[in-house]
């Protein structure tokens, strides 16, 4: 009786554990079966992010949620300006953050140059960023824009109140901006008589005066034509002549070309500079 007992235990026993096992292939048939079905109308990867979202949220209620963004290497409005540029608000999961994606919308904030993204857990954001400083005025195609040192539009100026920022004019002075304004401010005596820099076909420079004559600049090295002039200026004061150019596109040369009707007076033939 007991050897028969037994039998009937283990053979119990089998069962069970043939019954799991069978159990549990079914229950992986059925799962295979579902993600191949979600798989072949395109909803797996619906399901995927369902859960995903899902798990963050549960993570935002447990405190991994964005409570302050801490922008550095700006202030005031612009710092205002790059929070907005996030898109991130009080209580977005920390986890769906992407700090790549965040980079690039701020680096598409014409004020800055340059920025860093970075979550800090559980709930900050850090945002590091290199601005853009205003380094002169650009005209062109009727638009007064400000610009930095590498002529990118910052935005545009007031045309009734712009800034104190040298003016630069014409197609492409921008991308040549920081020769002529550095050259300027080597010779003070003359950057003070300009009121603008225009570009000629984008390889000289024109410095228009406050009295309304021309710096014709030769192509080339600018800072030596500056010397010459600003030596010539303070020994003989040649930009208080009464002239409509100066010209310095010869070889060492200065050629002052007299206002029309001055030329007119003294029976000078007038000639193109």
């Amino acid at each position: 009786m007991r050897n028969w007992v037994e039998a009937q235990v283990r053979s119990a026993r089998y069962r069970v554990a043939n019954a799991a096992r069978l159990g549990g292939i079914a229950l992986a048939g059925v799962a295979a079966v579902t993600v191949a079905g979600l798989a072949l109308f395109g909803q797996l990867d619906d399901v995927r992010q369902s859960v995903v979202t899902h798990s963050q949220v549960q993570l935002a209620k447990a405190g991994f949620a964005v409570e302050t963004i801490d922008v550095s290497g700006a202030q005031g409005v612009i710092a205002h300006n790059i929070v907005e540029a996030t898109g991130l608000q009080g209580g977005y999961p920390i986890f769906a953050v992407d700090p790549e994606e965040i980079r690039a919308r701020v680096e598409a904030l014409p004020m800055v140059r340059s920025a860093s993204v970075a979550r800090l857990w559980p709930n900050s954001v850090a945002v590091v960023v290199e601005t853009r400083e205003a380094f002169a005025l650009w005209q062109v195609e009727g638009q007064l824009n400000i610009i930095d040192r590498y002529g990118v539009v910052m935005g545009q100026a007031d045309v009734m109140a712009p800034p104190a920022l040298p003016l630069v004019v014409a197609e492409g002075a921008n991308d040549s901006v920081v020769e002529i304004v550095e050259a300027l401010d080597r010779h003070p005596s003359i950057r003070d008589e300009v009121v603008g820099a225009v570009r000629v076909g984008e390889r000289r420079w024109n410095l228009r005066l406050e009295n309304g004559a021309d710096i014709k600049l030769p192509e080339g090295d600018v800072n030596a034509s500056m010397a010459i002039l600003a030596r010539l200026h303070s020994e003989r004061g040649v930009l208080r002549l009464a002239a409509e150019s100066f010209d310095m596109r010869g070889q060492g040369d200065l050629i002052v070309r007299a206002l029309p009707d001055r030329a007119a007076e003294a029976g000078m033939a007038e000639r193109d500079a």
